[in-house]
């Protein structure tokens, strides 16, 4: 590309324009796909987006990525453009204006991506045919049709704007050098405020200059590097002090077996993932949204293994791929940026340097899939220069052979957009892609519809086979969430056993208590799990508070079930209790009630659903309960009004209005044994201005 940069308007738009027309082909079924998965917590249930004011701006630049679960991500530009489609162009709870922003960000990168094509090339054709290929690359459906994708998608603009704007920095002088530089950092700060992964620009920008720039003079390239390290530097200060009050948050083994092993173990395993990545984008056939335990299996030192076999092959691979890079410095810079640019993109998360809390995401691709296609683009030219002479067959032969490429690749990027669409094939196609991993075979178990026989036949083997898989992992590093799902799971099966008159052939010769039982038993394994993780929090925890705690309330509530379930009322009240103790869960507080009531404790039965109702306002089932309980523990109190011949919860009466302070204390004080101090000042002063309750009482 010329120095001066200055694009012609109708030689270079136009086609990057029908680069991107053919991607919304591909990309076409993808915008009415739900919001699966994470999508869920960090979109639906993150109350920061749901209003555009000066608070929950404030709140997202000074917290976390989550807001339900408290783990050590910062990422508050991507947060904010939530809260832009939730709240100000109002697209709420439905999917289709967040994948829409989604798919312009990609269209936008996909112009990048061209003129990037541009630098390396020096021509139009093979730039051209790298957008396109990236445009439509299977292995980026993870990034651009799953919503939360955008971070990958706002850290892969930051780093490719940031590395071109260098370019053109390199090219000029003076003012407009200056006015680049600005546009480097710029872009830096987009990407890393998007996804801490966009660090890897510092090295992006290293390469571009050993590769493209003969003869760097270092010392006057110290402004340009100043500009990308600056916003570098002062992201990870915002994120260490958003981060600072926030509980310790454990890397989990079963997302990433890498956190536990020695450091050799460990650092092979990466590799073989390198490998994986390699095989994906040369052949993406079976694409997966998860690579849970035990999807790669760990380097186990026994060359009987094939496994191993394959990690050695892998490490051979990049060995190779470390040669080639140095061969072809000298030879054609074009292909040793390619290699590099696969690498030093992957850095920030192949688990090589650091281990992060994920050993595998096809997310992590969008920007190496360019240097990828960058060394593929090179060899297919090798290739055409061996046939001279035959010019115009091979021209067509060529020219046929992309085209099949291209549509081939728009094809299965549109197919698997489907498998994003329903919740059902979006967990079945993991378990046909991932068979090893746990997750997908307890979500496809939890979520299919079990209609037939054959349904039931699956969903049984998927919990098992989910089962089997996390069975022989220590509790201190197991997953608790896992098997109280499967809990769930097998107590549901019970009722459908006690509930039906004629049981599918899976179920037959079964009891309803068979199934009880086993879901007790898997409860129990959960119990033994969180507490052992629960250890680790103490030990490790950075919160300051006394009493705090990562035990969940929802386990016990799963328990208490099970054990109504089985008739062991006692046993179901201590668990509530238990839970209760934990978190303010609404749903756990109604039950606790509905037992507190059968025994005869109408006064415990009030205070859990006050405090239920204090949670979660919506709950209109909860005040004609507590009308009538209020009215049998005192008929002539005055926590009940007449009013037009209907009954009212009157909240001024004195043992309503200290049920609901003890309520808000209540939830104050579980918010903030689990660090979460905003949240528990915030329930604080309500009950405090709105509710008239005494400060000390909150305490």
């Amino acid at each position: 590309m010329p120095a001066s940069g200055g694009f012609q308007v109708i030689r270079h738009v136009l086609p990057v324009g029908a680069v991107i027309a053919f991607a919304l082909l591909a990309y076409s079924n993808s915008f009415d796909a739900p919001f699966l998965y994470d999508n869920n917590d960090i979109i639906l249930k993150d109350t920061r987006i749901h209003a555009a004011t000066a608070e929950h701006i404030r709140r997202i630049l000074g917290g976390p990525y989550w807001e339900t679960i408290l783990i050590n991500l910062y990422r508050p530009l991507t947060t904010l453009s939530y809260l832009f489609n939730y709240s100000v162009l109002g697209n709420g709870p439905t999917p289709a204006g967040y994948h829409w922003v989604n798919f312009g960000l990609h269209a936008a990168n996909i112009g990048l991506v061209y003129a990037l094509g541009l630098v390396i090339f020096e021509q139009m054709p093979p730039a051209l045919l790298l957008s396109a290929l990236w445009s439509i690359h299977p292995v980026l459906t993870e990034s651009v049709t799953n919503i939360v994708g955008r971070a990958d998608l706002l850290a892969g603009f930051g780093v490719l704007a940031s590395l071109l704007s260098y370019h053109q920095a390199r090219h000029n002088s003076g003012r407009t050098r200056a006015a680049w530089l600005v546009a480097v950092a710029l872009a830096t700060a987009i990407g890393i405020a998007s996804k801490e992964s966009a660090i890897v620009v510092i090295g992006v920008l290293l390469l571009y200059d050993l590769a493209f720039v003969r003869r760097v003079l270092w010392r006057s390239q110290v402004p340009a590097y100043a500009a990308a390290a600056t916003p570098c530097i002062l992201f990870l200060a915002a994120r260490a002090h958003a981060l600072a009050k926030i509980p310790y948050s454990p890397a989990f083994f079963t997302d990433n077996p890498l956190v536990a092993p020695g450091f050799w173990t460990s650092r092979l395993t990466a590799v073989k993932v390198m490998e994986k990545y390699l095989l994906l984008l040369a052949w993406p056939q079976h694409l997966s949204h998860d690579y849970s335990y035990n999807a790669v299996p760990l380097f186990g030192w026994n060359w009987n293994s094939w496994e191993d076999w394959k990690t050695a092959a892998a490490f051979l691979i990049c060995i190779a791929a470390a040669i080639a890079a140095v061969w072809f410095w000298r030879r054609d810079r074009r292909v040793f940026f390619g290699i590099g640019f696969f690498f030093v993109t992957l850095t920030a998360t192949s688990n090589i340097f650091l281990i992060i809390g994920t050993v595998m995401a096809e997310r992590f691709l969008y920007l190496p899939a360019v240097g990828f296609l960058v060394c593929a683009i090179c060899a297919l030219e090798a290739v055409w220069r061996r046939f001279p002479g035959r010019q115009a067959l091979y021209r067509y032969a060529a020219g046929g052979a992309m085209a099949t490429v291209l549509v081939a690749g728009a094809a299965r990027t549109h197919e698997r957009n489907r498998d994003w669409s329903d919740e059902t094939r979006f967990w079945t196609s993991a378990v046909e892609a991932a068979p090893g991993s746990y997750k997908p075979h307890l979500f496809a178990a939890m979520i299919a519809p079990r209609l037939t026989s054959a349904d039931w036949s699956r969903a049984l083997e998927n919990m098992d086979q989910a089962m089997r898989i996390l069975g022989n992992v220590p509790d201190q590093e197991n997953t608790w969430s896992a098997y109280m799902n499967a809990g769930n799971f097998y107590r549901a099966v019970g009722n459908t056993v006690a509930a039906a008159t004629s049981v599918p052939p899976p179920l037959s010769g079964t009891t309803p208590g068979f199934w009880f039982r086993r879901s007790l038993e898997v409860l129990k394994r959960s119990e033994k799990i969180v507490l052992a993780t629960n250890e680790q929090y103490l030990q490790h925890s950075r919160h300051e508070e006394a009493g705090g705690t990562f035990l969940p309330a929802q386990l016990y509530l799963e328990m208490g079930r099970t054990y109504l379930s089985l008739a062991d009322k006692p046993s179901a009240l201590a668990a509530l209790e238990r839970g209760r103790g934990l978190e303010s869960d609404p749903d756990l507080l109604e039950e606790l009630a509905s037992l507190y009531r059968q025994q005869g404790n109408l006064r415990g039965a009030a205070a859990a659903l006050v405090e239920a109702l204090y949670v979660d306002a919506n709950r209109g089932q909860i005040r004609p309960q507590l009308i009538d309980l209020y009215s049998a523990i005192d008929p002539s109190s005055c926590a009940v009004t007449q009013a037009g011949g209907a009954r009212e919860l009157n909240t001024e009466c004195p043992p309503v209005h200290h049920d609901i302070c003890a309520a808000a204390r209540n939830v104050a004080g579980h918010y903030q044994q689990r660090g979460q101090d905003y949240e528990a000042a915030e329930s604080r002063r309500n009950a405090e201005q709105t509710l008239g309750c005494d400060a000390a009482e909150l305490r």
